[in-house]
């Protein structure tokens, strides 16, 4: 009888414990992640964000083998569909000597070389089974964005400090590989740092980040013919309500009030005319229907048009601040002008309720020095029309 009870028991706790099992499965649900990669991997976070709209998928047994090798089929086919091009109805056929109408990937890349993002070798090849290199990848995402060009010599000071195998880069892929770095859009894994490797076959991983990273730049910035089909990019940030476009061209009038940071911290005491300060775009500007003008963190260089000391009883002390050309990532001068104005009085406490105390108080001690704190906003006035074209890439002239 104690034997049976104490089976009894044991069995009980058993069935308690797979429930309990079964409850903890059922309330934290089904993961979504591949059984080949995890949070902390490397590409993860590309690779998820991805699998959630449905351009990645994985394989049947639940893997996603971050580091198989793609052919250039399987790769213009995961650009196709990640520019939302499949449906495409009215595209131009190139002929590729190698390219069969048969071939699985036909329409896909039919539709590709439309779009001018996908191109085939200069003897008229498309080599659709070859496995699509590393350069291969950034020239099909240079080719998806309209930007200003740069210099060999421009890229070769781009990359050769960064890279220690930049010999290895055909000298056609150059210039864009230079401004695909500008753009911090060259993928490269954890343990390769340091390494373009252009010539090796690029892998699911690094496509996954690389596409990732596209989409954001192709929404701001898409090429010529894709600019047809893509919807202009739509960002939140600080409306100018006054800017309006003409084609490609924001025009934001003289006049409008722009909230700039002084990314200086300078006291009124010190200052003199003619010292230079950066300001700096503390978030987005955007149009009445959120097309973005000048992305957050863009760069303004300007000098100290009035300095006047405080002296206590006597007078205000003052600060004329006034922005003169927009800068590059690099701190250059683009040659776009931006003249504004913005002036700085310091600010006094309130130290009581009693409207009278206040304006004694104020009238006694408005002459103190000021600072103007690192990144403090002030309302700077346009002085003149600013003309921007919205398909630069403000984000890395």
């Amino acid at each position: 009888m104690n034997c049976m009870k104490m089976m009894l028991k044991k069995l009980l706790c058993l069935t308690a414990m797979v429930f309990a099992l079964t409850m903890s499965q059922a309330i934290a649900g089904p993961s979504d992640d591949f059984s080949d990669t995890h949070q902390g991997y490397w590409s993860y976070d590309a690779i998820m964000a991805l699998k959630k709209v449905g351009i990645l998928v994985g394989y049947p047994d639940g893997t996603f083998k971050p580091d198989e090798n793609v052919t250039r089929a399987e790769f213009t086919a995961m650009i196709t569909k990640a520019l939302g091009l499949r449906d495409t109805q009215d595209f131009s056929i190139s002929i590729y000597n190698d390219l069969s109408p048969k071939h699985w990937a036909y329409r896909d890349i039919q539709i590709a070389s439309h779009f001018n993002v996908m191109h085939g070798t200069p003897e008229g090849n498309y080599m659709a089974n070859g496995q699509v290199k590393r350069v291969e990848v950034i020239m099909t995402i240079m080719s998806a964005l309209n930007l200003r060009e740069i210099t060999p010599e421009q890229a070769i000071e781009i990359l050769s400090p960064v890279y220690s195998d930049l010999k290895e880069l055909p000298k056609w892929a150059l210039t864009r590989t230079g401004k695909a770095q500008q753009l911090n859009s060259i993928v490269v894994r954890p343990w390769e740092e340091g390494l373009l490797m252009p010539n090796r076959a690029a892998t699911r991983g690094e496509l996954a980040v690389w596409i990732h990273k596209m989409l954001e730049l192709v929404k701001v910035h898409p090429n010529k013919q894709l600019s047809t089909v893509m919807p202009s990019r739509k960002v939140n940030g600080y409306i100018v309500e006054s800017a309006y476009l003409d084609g490609n061209t924001a025009i934001i009038p003289a006049g409008t009030v722009l909230p700039l940071g002084v990314m200086e911290c300078i006291w009124s005491k010190d200052a003199k005319v003619g010292d230079e300060f950066i300001a700096r775009t503390l978030v987005n500007f955007v149009t009445k229907d959120k097309i973005l003008l000048i992305p957050i963190g863009k760069e303004i260089k300007g000098t100290i048009q009035k300095a006047k000391k405080g002296t206590t009883l006597v007078k205000n002390a003052q600060m004329v601040f006034q922005t003169q050309t927009l800068l590059d990532k690099e701190g250059g001068d683009t040659g776009t002008e931006f003249i504004t104005v913005a002036n700085a009085e310091p600010q006094v406490a309130e130290f009581t309720h009693n409207p009278y105390l206040q304006k004694i108080g104020f009238r006694g001690f408005k002459g103190h020095n000021f600072y103007t704190h690192k990144s403090q906003q002030l309302d700077f006035v346009l002085l003149e029309p600013v003309r921007l074209n919205i398909m630069d890439n403000w984000l890395a002239e």
